[in-house]
């Protein structure tokens, strides 16, 4: 018998309302079948108003189908019942850490949701301890939110998540009020929660260079599923990328031009960095 999905997407389409008008909307998700794998690391690629933010938020129950249905782990996220044990399975960061931010004081604001919940004492100061150090945040602990870095209060926001103990992370253009190095180290760090503990990552982005090193890609437009693939079966159609008006990263555009010259790049060449050692190789 095949392993259960994470997440299964049965022919979900969903249409946002719009109140007071007659204006056909087309909508944001159509007849949209999608299976997630537990323990992968997923990439959903689109730009603003593909429906990337819009399948995130199917996940855990946000938003529900008009019609088909979205299973995680087998519970229907349509039912009310299962909505909260859904919602601890599936943890979801969004683009602004400060909305996700309740406490005065870091370690208090990752206590919160266990407290909520009724844990006991010990056991949330345990969570809240090892999960401040996943994120590198221990050592700010008993500082106040708004003194860290946009970078930290992401950070912050993962532990928040994290010490729930979810099999799944959904970083919804986590990264988009960030610079450049920060939104580097949230990547790493998304990476580095996968390998360690086994969680399932759902990385929604338009930015392709964060993407490099996911297991699967989709690319959304329009509320439809046009490409799928590891990133290097993804990235080997730079024009269809553009026409998806997804800006392509130097380091492909480079990598493409070596191979067009002849250098004979291994298909998973993708970053800078990569790119560099294989010509000094």
């Amino acid at each position: 018998m095949s392993e259960i999905p994470l997440i299964d997407f049965q022919r979900v389409t969903y249409t946002y309302r719009q109140v007071g008008t007659e204006e056909r909307v087309e909508p944001a998700l159509e007849d949209l079948q999608l299976q997630v794998r537990a323990g992968e690391y997923l990439a959903v690629l689109g730009h603003n108003g593909s429906g990337k933010s819009t399948l995130a938020r199917h996940c855990n129950a946000l938003l529900t189908p008009d019609s088909g249905r979205v299973l995680v782990t087998g519970m229907d996220t349509r039912e009310q019942g299962y909505q909260k044990r859904i919602r601890e399975t599936v943890g979801m960061i969004f683009q602004q850490p400060d909305n996700q931010i309740i406490a005065t004081i870091v370690e208090d604001d990752v206590a919160w949701g266990l407290a909520v919940r009724g844990f006991p004492a010990q056991e949330i100061a345990e969570r809240v301890t090892a999960s401040l150090e996943a994120v590198g945040l221990a050592h700010l602990r008993k500082q106040s939110p708004q003194r860290l870095s946009g970078g930290q209060r992401q950070r912050l926001a993962i532990a928040s998540v994290l010490a729930l103990r979810p099999r799944c992370i959904i970083a919804d253009e986590a990264t988009s009020q960030l610079d450049p190095l920060s939104r580097q180290e949230i990547v790493r760090l998304l990476h580095s929660l996968h390998r360690a503990y086994g969680l399932t990552i759902i990385h929604v982005t338009h930015l392709l260079e964060e993407v490099m090193e996911a297991e699967r890609i989709l690319v959304m437009e329009q509320g439809h599923i046009l490409m799928e693939g590891r990133p290097e079966e993804i990235f080997a159609d730079l024009e269809r990328l553009r026409a998806l008006k997804l800006v392509v990263p130097e380091s492909l555009e480079l990598a493409a031009l070596l191979r067009a010259a002849g250098l004979p790049l291994a298909p998973g060449t993708l970053s800078a960095q990569a790119i560099a050692r294989e010509v000094a190789s």
